[in-house]
């Protein structure tokens, strides 16, 4: 993927998600997941895309805002309620939380602080920081949390506003110059 490329495709979806579910195959089996966590917007699709080929039936959401359109909060807000401990077999390992992007890691130290125990995923990592730990063709974002954090399947070193296929329209116009 290019690194300078600040809109990904569906194809490029595809293939970050592909490696994702792949890798985390190998490393932990098709049945280590009870239940999926969409962070919801921007990671309900990946969510989605995930759990499909990982064979797992249940997806649950929860809601993160760290931005409201272009404006960054200080830290990130919990919309609704906390996600539960655990999914259907009651083991707290058993969660693999996802997300679309992690930026500054404060919405993953936050959905961490929630669920010490889950596996963070995200599609992508903005300027991920060095050095970044490697697992074949995957990258460990560190959330400078002792033992915390996510793994992404690409790495975009832009400070450019990221657009996915499911951006809203009004991201996609500003990006472009019409708004």
């Amino acid at each position: 993927m290019d690194a300078i490329r600040t809109s990904l495709t569906w194809a490029d979806v595809e293939k970050l998600t592909g490696s994702l579910a792949a890798h985390l195959h190998d490393a932990t089996g098709i049945a280590s997941f009870d239940r999926v966590v969409g962070v919801a917007r921007g990671g309900l699709i990946p969510a989605v895309l995930l759990a499909s080929p990982m064979r797992i039936d249940r997806i649950e959401t929860v809601q993160m805002r760290f931005y409201e359109g272009r404006n960054r909060f200080d830290a990130p807000r919990r919309v609704g309620g906390p996600p539960l401990a655990a999914g259907p077999s009651g083991d707290p390992t058993r969660t693999l939380v996802v997300d679309e992007m992690v930026d500054s890691g404060g919405t993953m130290r936050a959905l961490h602080e929630m669920l010490p125990e889950a596996t963070l995923v995200a599609l992508v990592a903005r300027n991920a920081p060095a050095p970044a730990r490697r697992a074949e063709d995957l990258t460990a974002f560190d959330l400078g949390v002792e033992g915390a954090h996510v793994w992404t399947a690409g790495v975009l070193n832009t400070d450019a506003w990221i657009l996915f296929p499911w951006s809203p329209p009004e991201d996609h116009a500003v990006a472009q110059g019409r708004a």
